[in-house]
């Protein structure tokens, strides 16, 4: 897992900036209007367009949130954590998807 951003909780939104070699930007994780217990529980934005949903982790991963972020330019979807963290400072981690088929790949967010 590689660190790609960091953090912080501003009242219910999380905010902060996505930087990779191909992308900065800034993202703000807002609360969704769940229209169903599988939808999203945050809806994932960069200024007002959304590129993504999250939802609250259930698993022992020690993440807050697992987020799917996509872009019309990308190949597939990216799979990313929120994690938790003492000083307020959350970092944002990306899954790498496993070629390995005897090393499972971490779960999907639900859809």
């Amino acid at each position: 897992m590689s660190v790609i951003g960091h953090f912080r909780r501003e009242g219910d939104e999380f905010t902060g900036r996505i930087a990779t070699l191909a992308l900065d930007v800034a993202l703000r994780l807002a609360p969704a209007n769940r229209v169903s217990a599988k939808g999203p529980d945050y809806i994932a934005l960069v200024g007002d367009n959304e590129v993504g949903a999250a939802w609250k982790a259930s698993d022992a991963s020690g993440a807050l949130l697992n987020v799917k972020l996509d872009d019309p330019t990308w190949p597939e979807p990216a799979n990313v954590r929120l994690m938790a963290a003492e000083n307020g400072v959350l970092p944002m981690t990306w899954i790498r998807k496993s070629e390995n088929p005897d090393k499972p790949a971490p779960p999907p967010p639900p859809e």
